[in-house]
């Protein structure tokens, strides 16, 4: 009965994360930009796009200087 219901459970698996993802993402789109959540991703996505800068200065820099020994 296990082996049953852990082959069910497999197949099943990446099929209920798909709807659960989905299900998530609608919900936090549906909550105001100060839920604490959004908030964070917004957070994230800022900080990435900082990075991303960063690392084009570095090389910018890195071109111009040469490569440092």
């Amino acid at each position: 009965m296990f082996l049953v219901v852990r082959k069910i459970a497999e197949r099943a698996g990446p099929v209920m994360r798909e709807r659960c993802s989905e299900r998530c993402e609608r919900m936090l789109a549906s909550m105001p930009e100060s839920f604490p959540p959004n908030r964070m991703m917004a957070d994230l996505d800022a900080l990435k796009e900082q990075t991303a800068r960063i690392l084009e200065v570095l090389e910018e820099r890195q071109a111009v200087e040469g490569p440092q020994e």
